[in-house]
């Protein structure tokens, strides 16, 4: 073989490496289903402290104190 077919098949390979594409699944134990709302996820290892699972009031006062806390023109 000469060495600019060796080149073109290297690119070859290279683009072709390029396009492939991994599989974009989740993970089917402990995953989100897309119709449940986000306050009755209770199997999640990120639970912040005094929000109770289930509780949709519980979890908007947790966003509101989470976002606030991430506001630079909140008073301290």
């Amino acid at each position: 073989m000469s060495r600019q077919t060796m080149i073109v098949a290297a690119a070859a390979v290279l683009v072709l490496a390029a396009c492939g594409e991994r599989a974009q699944t989740m993970p089917v134990a402990g995953s989100k289903k897309a119709g449940t709302p986000e306050w009755q996820i209770t199997d999640n290892g990120y639970l912040a402290p005094g929000w109770t699972p289930g509780n949709e009031a519980s979890w908007a006062a947790q966003i509101t104190k989470r976002t606030q806390a991430q506001n630079d023109y909140a008073p301290r």
